[in-house]
């Protein structure tokens, strides 16, 4: 689980980049980019997202995020 407070309006992407978890050094597998705009409508996503290849051509697999967002009230 990851929390993230202190997030500022116009700030509507979210970059994962996902790692392999070796004995010897771990490997960027890809990174993906999330609109955070559609939470910020629903309050709540849960899918799963492609991890592209280097390229683009393929997909390295995929990533199920689920995520939940609260405007804070001051």
């Amino acid at each position: 689980m990851v929390i993230f407070s202190n997030h500022l309006r116009g700030q509507d992407d979210l970059h994962i980049d996902v790692y392999d978890e070796d004995s010897v050094k771990d490997e960027k597998i890809g990174s993906i980019k999330i609109d955070l705009r559609d939470l910020y409508q629903k309050g709540h996503i849960d899918d799963w997202y492609k991890i592209p290849a280097k390229l683009g051509l393929t997909s390295h697999g995929e990533i199920h995020l689920i995520l939940d967002y609260e405007e804070l009230k001051i």
